[in-house]
């Protein structure tokens, strides 16, 4: 006698499933890489988290009031106030650790008269591997 072999009739949920599968993958390879096509495609950019904005040549509080806008965006901002006035210098200063206290942000003194102000969500560290923004934060 033959052997007669049984298959299971596919249920709904296997049927479904098989509607969003694709049942064969056909993979095309190309022998070649042709590079006027690549080209044409264009690159894939890497998106970015981060923001930095340097602003150098402070000269009014319009400009420290920006810098104030990008740490509530979260944004890095990298001020460099030696060549501004020093009583508009203060004045920058004080509004700035402001902004940045309210927002929790760190302040990093990198050189005499720049500083790196950071949101939160942005971690600094020295060569060394050592955390910078906890041990200066809000000068």
């Amino acid at each position: 006698m033959d052997e007669q072999e049984l298959q299971e009739k596919p249920g709904l949920f296997t049927r479904m499933i098989g509607w969003t599968r694709r049942e064969t993958v056909e993979e095309e390879t190309s022998e070649e890489f042709d590079a006027s096509v690549s080209g044409r495609l264009g690159a894939l950019r890497p998106s970015y988290d981060t923001h930095v904005t340097v602003r150098k040549d402070i000269q009014s509080l319009d400009e420290a009031y920006a810098a104030g806008a990008g740490i509530k965006r979260g944004e890095l901002q990298v001020l460099n106030l030696a060549d501004t006035e020093p009583n508009l210098r203060r004045q920058i200063k004080d509004f700035l650790n402001g902004v940045s206290f309210a927002h929790d942000g760190t302040w990093i003194e990198v050189g005499e008269d720049v500083w790196i102000l950071t949101p939160p969500t942005v971690y600094v560290e020295d060569a060394a591997g050592r955390s910078v923004g906890a041990l200066n934060r809000h000068n």
